[in-house]
């Protein structure tokens, strides 16, 4: 390892930057860096054009957004800020129902880069609010900045930005403040990646058949391969169950796996079949591969890595029997 690789891990093992700030500060020189080497740049702006707010800046991710007189504050939300990730639990639990989510306790942890468990996360779950001028939560983006990985398990020097949840309350849906929070999201991502001396590449998530509009609509599409002339398949993405019997690793009875589908954005480049198979796999290994310490035995644990591996082999195995890739919005879906 080179001297300058080996100052740019010191650097991000300490949460500075290179220019010696701290990661995801405003760093004029990371943004500058960042514009001229991060390839989500046009797709920012791109989705800058067709806001209907102006942003008090373009350069960072807190800002102030403004349409028709009605100001909103756009802004990460830091691990202490525990009034504000109340908020983001109250406005999850209105819209999904308490007993589909997560205890605020996971949700804080997650915020810190830490599993349930107590472990190291693959990284730090990133939540944008979007805030009225009394200071309530209206809308809120939430994802998180992962490395992409070889086969080996080695970094490839690319990372993706998995997108969690959209989520805005009823009353203002359809304004576009999602976008926003969106937006903010992707600058984050941009700057941290070039913070820590690497390219984002990919942005990819789940959809189902209602959200996929709206993901279209910030430029994720779904993914098919090509089996002969108009004949296109989808390639099937499954949701591993998200929990597990502590004593075999295997899905509780009650957890079940969810057919879903996946949607992406290459970010400079078309997107490889390998690049593709790297997605999915950090989307694996951030949200459903559980630590050693979640486990009462090595047994279990090596089980419930098997579980997920055959998903990822499965999703692979059609992957690479399909043909041309091809990717579709639902709009280009019903002309192809």
């Amino acid at each position: 390892m080179s001297i300058p690789e080996q100052m740019n891990d010191m650097l991000k093992n300490s949460g500075m930057c290179r220019h010696g700030n701290i990661v995801g500060s405003l760093c004029e020189a990371c943004i500058r860096e960042s514009k001229e080497h991060q390839p989500v740049w046009p797709a920012i702006e791109t989705m800058r054009a067709g806001s209907k707010f102006n942003r008090s800046t373009l350069d960072s991710t807190d800002c102030v957004i403004e349409r028709d007189g009605k100001k909103y504050a756009v802004a990460a939300i830091q691990p202490e800020d525990e009034e504000t990730l109340g908020q983001v639990q109250a406005l999850l639990e209105e819209t999904f129902g308490k007993e589909e989510v997560d205890p605020v306790e996971v949700l804080k942890s997650a915020v810190n880069g830490e599993t349930a468990f107590g472990t190291k996360d693959e990284c730090k779950y990133k939540i944008y609010s979007v805030k009225d001028e009394q200071g309530n939560i209206q809308s809120i983006y939430a994802g998180g900045h992962i490395d992409l990985k070889d086969v080996a398990g080695n970094p490839t020097g690319e990372t993706m930005f998995m997108g969690s949840y959209g989520v805005t309350k009823k009353d203002v849906r359809q304004g576009g403040l999602v976008r926003e929070a969106y937006i903010s999201a992707m600058t984050g991502a941009a700057m941290e990646a070039e913070a820590q001396g690497k390219k984002l590449s990919v942005i990819a998530g789940e959809c189902t058949y209602s959200s996929e509009p709206a993901w279209n609509a910030v430029g994720r599409k779904r993914v098919y391969t090509k089996e002969g002339e108009n004949e296109y398949l989808e390639v099937p993405y499954v949701q591993p169950a998200l929990d597990f019997d502590p004593d075999t690793g295997l899905p509780t009875e009650e957890a079940g796996e969810a057919p879903e589908h996946l949607m992406v954005q290459g970010l400079g480049t078309n997107l490889s079949k390998e690049k593709i198979s790297q997605a999915v796999s950090a989307m694996y290994r951030w949200c459903n591969r559980w630590p050693r310490e979640a486990f009462n035995n090595d047994g279990a644990y090596r089980a419930h890595q098997a579980y997920v591996d055959g998903l990822q082999k499965k999703f692979d195995t059609f992957l690479q029997a399909g043909q041309e890739l091809k990717f579709f919005s639902r709009e280009e879906r019903r002309k192809a």
